[in-house]
């Protein structure tokens, strides 16, 4: 790792399926520390100032705190950063569990997600194999019903899943996002994830 990070962001076009790779500024961990910060930083530079939360230019980012994944104590926090259902403003709601760790085991810093999938989808991240799988037959399910049919069709029971239910579907603007015990509850995250044809991700 470099100083916390992996030094590595998973960008991801919904709209398109392109999935990269994409090497970071080590400056910037500088400048703006760790998950927070350079999520703000990445919303400031690549979000205008006019976009609404359902728009496909507003930007769905989730990462990983800058200690998650080491040895320190108590470092699990998972960021959602995006511009809120419930304001139009910037919303980052976090969430604990083992998320944020397996993400950095995976070898990434943040997923970054803009643009719409035309059909219900859940991203399935394993190291250096991304895939966008079809969640159409996740539809109308709860966020931990959907955690645990993840789990059973990866045959992974140990992968750590982040998914909505239905008010996420319907971007009703209180959703939430919910992982293990864990919930990222805050302004609306989950009404975002939905309009953009999220169901969950998996890692």
């Amino acid at each position: 790792m470099r100083f916390g990070e992996t030094g590595y962001n998973l960008e991801i076009d919904l709209a398109t399926g392109n999935i990269e790779k994409v090497e970071t500024d080590p400056r910037n961990l500088e400048i703006f520390l760790g998950g927070l910060g350079t999520n703000v930083k990445l919303l400031w530079d690549r979000v205008p100032p006019e976009t609404k939360p359902f728009d496909p230019g507003n930007l769905l980012i989730f990462a990983a705190g800058l200690l998650c994944g080491t040895p320190a104590f108590s470092c699990n926090r998972t960021i959602v950063s995006t511009i809120s259902p419930q304001n139009e403003l910037l919303a980052y709601p976090m969430m604990g569990g083992f998320w944020a760790a397996e993400l950095k085991y995976a070898g990434y810093d943040k997923v970054i997600m803009r643009n719409k999938s035309p059909d219900l989808v859940y991203i399935w991240i394993h190291n250096d194999k991304v895939e966008i799988r079809d969640a159409t037959h996740l539809r109308g399910k709860g966020a931990l019903e959907t955690q645990e049919a993840i789990k059973r069709e990866l045959k992974q029971p140990n992968a750590q899943v982040a998914a909505i239910g239905l008010a996420g579907e319907n971007r009703v603007f209180t959703a939430s996002i919910e992982q293990g015990r864990s919930s990222s509850s805050r302004l609306g995250g989950g009404a975002v994830m939905g309009d953009k044809g999220v169901k969950a991700i998996a890692v």
